[in-house]
């Protein structure tokens, strides 16, 4: 069962835009079994004294696809989990890198951060009692949000470094472990951390407002929106009205050496329009057709706001 309940109006709006979606771009390689979606639409921005159960729509919303670099959104509240604790000692370096893994999406940021949340470094092979203790630490972030208490979190998984190709030594053996370990996300999962983050219940309320501010993506800053590596052009904040506000993180891989981790394009966000409604959108598509094709995440999201309004 999804952390969000179904009404005949979120039915309607969610199956028209997936309807809409996959007639609209079959043609440039959306395919039904390549697309998943979660939709939550508000009436007003999220505050955090919002329902414990929202309304909302999904479209494959438990499948698990590999995640890109949607995951960094749980590693950075991984991180501010680990601050919270005193786990982790905040510096100059820590926020540094925080901000350049959602803010530019940086790998090399990403796998600093977590080492530093998980007490682990990588690369070099490992004897078997070593590697069976690094997996353990490895593994801290995936316990952390499955003791949330989150039925989304069963089907996830968030214990790989994030790579610009293919992986050597304990990291290539630990992401074959059991055939193919990869980082997984659903959409479910990545709209129930979004809504989390928004409605202040992500570790503490100004734990949230922290990782929200890190997400934010200033639309009306036009040398933000340009830079190739701020995550607007071929996602949703191509699509969105003037006006709008958003805070996002988005996913892409082409080709990587790892046929289980190429041919990507996906997106979450939350979205504040200039109506006055609000909603958290995660579309995730695979196929190596469609994860070249930059029209089609803005275009799902620009629908998405004409029909929340």
């Amino acid at each position: 069962m999804p952390f969000f309940d179904t009404s005949a109006e979120t039915d309607t709006l969610g199956s028209k835009l997936v309807r809409w979606a996959l007639d609209r771009f079959r043609a440039e390689g959306l395919e039904a079994e390549g697309f998943a979606l979660t939709l939550l639409p508000f009436a007003a921005p999220l505050r955090p004294d919002g329902p414990e159960r929202p309304s909302g729509f999904a479209y494959r919303g438990e499948v698990p696809f590999y995640p890109c670099s949607v995951v960094k959104a749980f590693y950075l509240a991984a991180a501010e989990a680990r601050l919270e604790e005193g786990a982790l000692r905040d510096h100059a370096e820590l926020d540094r890198a925080m901000r350049d893994m959602i803010r530019w999406s940086s790998n090399t940021a990403t796998n600093y951060v977590i080492d530093l949340v998980t007490g682990t470094t990588g690369d070099t092979l490992l004897d078997e009692g070593p590697m069976r203790e690094w997996v353990e630490r490895r593994q801290w972030v995936n316990r952390y949000f499955r003791g949330l208490g989150w039925p989304e979190a069963a089907a996830i998984n968030l214990c790989q470094k994030l790579m610009d190709d293919d992986r050597y030594g304990r990291e290539k053996s630990f992401v074959r472990m059991g055939g193919n370990n990869h980082n997984r996300l659903t959409t479910d999962a990545a709209a129930r951390l979004f809504y989390a983050i928004f409605t202040g219940r992500m570790v503490s309320g100004a734990r949230s407002r922290t990782t929200a501010d890190f997400l934010a993506r200033p639309l009306e800053d036009a040398e933000f929106v340009a830079h190739p590596m701020g995550q607007i052009k071929g996602y949703f904040g191509a699509g969105l009205p003037r006006g709008a506000k958003l805070w996002s993180k988005a996913g892409w891989t082409t080709w990587t050496g790892d046929a289980d981790a190429s041919y990507r394009r996906h997106d979450a966000a939350y979205v504040e329009l200039p109506s006055g409604r609000a909603f958290i959108l995660v579309a995730f598509t695979e196929g190596r057709e469609i994860s070249a094709r930059e029209t089609v995440l803005p275009a799902v999201a620009g629908m998405t706001a004409e029909l929340v309004g």
